[in-house]
């Protein structure tokens, strides 16, 4: 301290000698040591929390900029405190900033280790990793060792989110142990760089003051939790639940051990209906545009390891969670669920409809397919694949639970469950995630630095597209997939541009290196610039007793005839019934058609128009149908129109859920994307890079076809 004061002048003046001395203790209160962080939370695009503690009071200042050098801004609270939290906004999206943590006396800490990367804008496709930690909190060599694992896999490499699954501090998560077995290990690592996403357990809430409906156990003051959707997600209002993004993943945090709702009536999350069950419903039905959605919670549903999910007596809670809860996950397609509690690693396949016991558990009916998943070129180890558009859905189960904690692996009498693809009881161990675009990869690496266990899982993949352009017109084939490439000439790079000089169909076929993957892309080609197809649609109309088909043509120059098919089942049994001559020119124009020829004893027809040119060629509309026991029409929006390329969105302008082949063209008739979507009343993002121009997004269902017009600015 620089400060001193001559003793004799104490001695001399015991007047003012009480404010000397007053002084002299304000003064040496402004020092003050670190003890807690600093540790990030609630990470955005554009914000993040910065926290820490020290031994005396003092004001809060953060220092931040994007040099390590260069620390030009700063944001402060000068009221004086022991526990600081300020929240820096107004940064730029996937940006690294440096900062630096300070008292009044000055640094607290801030140095080259002391950073961060803001997020990517949410819904944006890039390599993010997410670390997750289950039962950490042991404070022993395990956890150290797992750690120092996590660190080494990454390397250089940054860690975009952390998650705990819960029991972070052992025995009973009071805040004495929260600092000597949680932040004196991560201090150095993950807290000081990573934010983190934490989930309450049960040892979470077994401090003196933890009661489970009063939520006042130190987890609550310790973390700072986005309850009113600061990180996306539909708002919560409750720290002991909360949902935030990352890109394109949405993740859920649930809380399995406390008691929510009114006083006198509160529930744990498998007594439904209740507050967190009622939440999760909202949450998931506002983010069914997100390519990912993954949850995370403390008590798994099936495990065989330190607590058996089929034990009535000691972990009936297991039970009721397996047989009360998770369906509401699957029913909204929830990829993955993630759980700690039992201090083993185990993780099955892809999952649908099992919600019994490990006996009951049946490979070839409960999981969707056979293979291991681990995609590492060994025998029968192809992803899982999740289409979202065709209801092909299933959620793979991971339990995680060895992050500091072990099981005593003798004492495991029915090791291992079942339904698990890979379980191990002998060591610990965490899960990284790996997400970008439409694959999803986690690899489970335990303390001694051995990727024991990994598995990859991919979403609308092995498509089939095709292409009508006019010949000499340039189109881009896009691989749908994340990996390797090898096409039918032999380039190697994940899109080719072809340019067809002759009239004719050719077909292009993109694989990986391990025969699980391929594209298949048919792209016909003719002399004139074939008909769109703006829409078209069939419905049943009751009051005439009849099935109504209308459609609307674009560049229909070169056409003659609309020749109308029938079929009562969709196959190869369609049949002539009518001709409508067309207008023939390149405005657009709309026709209809009524079909008064239908049996009463038949509920469904199918459709299809023959498109027929002047010069004899013809192509096909897709097929729609009409179903008198129910009205399918539909209609879409495009917002804002006109609007940039990251703000535009797509919706159903209906109270419902439309799955269908989405394609985009360009005003010249080029398609640029095409691929499979479900869409909902909230607005989702559909738009690759494009540059500026009019373009057309066309929708495609079983019932009906719409294409819209929209302007990119």
């Amino acid at each position: 301290m620089p400060h001193s004061i001559n003793p004799f002048f104490l001695l001399m003046n015991k007047a003012t000698g009480f404010s000397i001395v007053f002084c002299l203790l304000f003064i040496f209160s402004d020092a003050q040591d670190l003890l807690r962080g600093p540790y990030l939370q609630m990470g955005t695009s554009t914000s993040m929390n910065v926290r820490w503690r020290t031994d005396a009071t003092a004001i809060s200042r953060v220092r931040y900029g994007t040099a390590l050098g260069g620390l030009t801004n700063m944001v402060e609270d000068l009221t004086l405190k022991t526990e600081h939290e300020l929240k820096i906004t107004g940064l730029s999206p996937n940006t690294k900033y440096w900062y630096s943590i300070e008292g009044a006396t000055g640094v607290l800490q801030g140095d080259g280790e002391n950073y961060f990367q803001t997020l990517p804008p949410v819904g944006e496709k890039q390599l993010y990793r997410i670390g997750v930690f289950g039962d950490c909190g042991s404070n022993n060599a395990n956890q150290l060792n797992v750690r120092n694992s996590i660190t080494g896999y990454l390397g250089a490499n940054y860690m975009n989110a952390w998650i705990l699954l819960g029991d972070n501090a052992y025995p009973n998560g009071t805040d004495l142990q929260y600092s000597t077995g949680f932040f004196n290990y991560y201090k150095d690592k993950f807290l000081k760089q990573n934010p983190l996403y934490p989930a309450p357990g049960n040892h979470d809430y077994d401090s003196p003051t933890g009661a489970r409906t009063a939520h006042n156990n130190p987890y609550y003051s310790i973390f700072t939790m986005p309850v009113a959707g600061e990180a996306g997600g539909y708002p919560s209002g409750s720290e002991a639940y909360y949902s935030f993004d990352i890109g394109n993943i949405h993740f859920i945090s649930l809380d399995s051990d406390g008691l929510h709702g009114p006083v006198g009536n509160e529930k744990k999350m498998y007594e439904l209906p209740n507050e967190q069950a009622s939440w999760l419903i909202q949450d998931l039905e506002a983010n069914t545009n997100k390519d990912w959605v993954i949850a995370f919670w403390h008590h798994p549903p099936f495990t065989k390891g330190s607590h058996d999910s089929d034990d009535p007596v000691k972990d009936n809670d297991l039970i009721q969670i397996r047989t009360n809860f998770i369906k509401i996950l699957e029913d909204y397609g929830v990829d993955l669920i993630l759980c700690g509690h039992s201090h083993v690693y185990e993780r099955t396949k892809l999952l649908k409809g099992y919600y019994g016991t490990s006996s009951d558990f049946e490979e070839l009916v409960h999981a969707l397919n056979t293979s291991s998943g681990k995609y590492d070129a060994t025998t029968n180890s192809c992803p899982y694949y999740k289409e979202e558009a065709t209801g092909n859905t299933g959620t793979l189960y991971v339990v995680t639970g060895s992050a500091g904690q072990r099981a005593n692996a003798g004492s495991i009498t029915s090791f291992p469950h079942q339904a698990m693809y890979y379980s191990n009881k002998d060591e610990p161990g965490a899960l990284m995630l790996e997400v970008e675009g439409n694959r999803l990869d986690a690899k489970w690496i335990t303390g001694g630095g051995v990727m024991k266990d990994r598995f990859t899982m991919m979403k609308n993949v092995n498509q089939k597209t095709t292409y009508n352009i006019e010949v000499g017109t340039p189109v881009t084939l896009q691989a749908s997939y994340i990996g390797s490439y090898l096409w039918t000439g032999e380039e190697t790079t994940s899109a080719i541009t072809v340019t067809p000089t002759v009239e004719g169909t050719e077909t292009y076929i993109v694989k990986d290196d391990r025969d699980c993957v391929a594209d298949t892309f048919l792209v016909v080609a003719s002399r004139t610039l074939p008909l769109t197809w703006k829409s078209i649609k069939a419905w049943y109309d009751k009051a005439e007793a009849s099935n109504k088909l209308q459609w609307e043509t674009m560049y229909e120059v070169n056409v003659e005839l609309f020749e109308i098919e029938r079929s009562a089942k969709n196959e190869d049994d369609f049949i002539y019934i009518a001709s409508v001559k067309a207008v023939g020119t390149n405005e657009e124009h709309s026709y209809t058609f009524t079909d008064n020829q239908i049996s009463a004893n038949i509920n469904k027809y199918y459709y299809r128009i023959k498109q027929r040119d002047k010069d004899g060629k013809y192509t096909y509309s897709p097929v729609v149908s009409a179903d008198r026991r129910v009205n399918t029409s539909f209609d879409i929006q495009v917002i804002p129109n006109p609007g940039k390329p990251g703000q535009i969105r797509i919706k159903v302008s209906a109270d419902r859920q439309v799955r269908a082949e989405l394609t985009i063209v360009n005003a010249a008739g080029k398609i640029v994307m095409s691929k499979k979507i479900l869409l909902t009343e909230t607005a989702q993002s559909f738009l690759p890079g494009v540059q500026s121009g009019v373009y057309f997004v066309r929708i495609q269902t079983e019932k009906q076809l719409i294409t819209k017009r929209f302007i990119v600015e």
